[in-house]
This record gives structure tokens, C-alpha cells and sequence, in this order.
């Protein structure tokens, strides 16, 4: 936090931004803002890799001189996913919960 203060103090500008995704290709993503159109390197967690699809929300910060992607702003979804659960949808409706009592669902059905 304190970081980000000083960064925005010393540069006068806002540290992250948000973007619509153009197309993804590989390990970057085009994205439109309010700065322009650009390439955008994604950061995924250890394990995941993601590619945001076509118009996604994104949230892009400044490091080391380049644009990363550090997310997708999330939509509310109406399903019944509890705080500590985990729910894996793709952009064509597949998806996979890992539920709090052990369970795992996949497109709904319990495996």
C-alpha cells in the first residue's frame, strides 16, 4: 500500500487502470482504455494460465516499464457460491466448483 502512495505521489498518476480486451494472444493481451491501445503482458497465478476473452474488464498496472495484466474484473453471476468455494467458468459455459463440504462439481454435476 505504501508502495503504491509513493509511486502515485512521485509519478502524479493513478496506479492501475481498467481496459476492454481486443484479442488474446499467447502471454499478452491487446487492450483498449482511456490511454490508448496497446499490448499488455498477463500475470497469472503459478499453475493457471488465462487468456481473457474478447471485451473482459481487464485491470492493468504499470511495472518495469511495461503494462500487465493483473485480472479480469469478475461480473456478478447468480449461482450459489459460497464465501471459501471455488468456481473455473470458461466464456463458453464450462465450469468446475470446488465446494466447502469436499465436493466437486463439473458443468453442475458432482464427480
Amino acid at each position: 500500500m505504501w508502495l503504491s502512495k509513493k509511486i502515485r505521489k512521485r509519478k502524479n498518476e493513478s496506479v492501475a487502470e481498467t481496459a476492454s480486451s481486443d484479442n488474446g494472444i499467447d502471454t499478452r493481451v491487446s487492450a483498449v482504455s482511456a490511454q490508448g491501445k496497446g499490448q499488455c503482458e498477463i500475470v497469472n497465478p503459478p499453475g493457471i494460465i488465462s487468456v481473457p476473452g474478447k471485451n473482459n474488464n481487464l485491470v492493468i498496472i504499470p511495472a518495469g516499464g511495461r503494462q500487465m495484466c493483473i485480472g479480469v474484473r469478475v461480473p456478478y453471476y447468480e449461482n450459489d457460491i459460497e464465501p471459501g468455494e471455488v468456481l473455473i467458468m470458461s466464456d463458453g459455459g464450462a465450469s468446475i466448483r470446488l465446494a466447502n463440504d469436499g465436493n466437486v462439481y463439473i458443468n453442475g454435476r458432482e464427480v
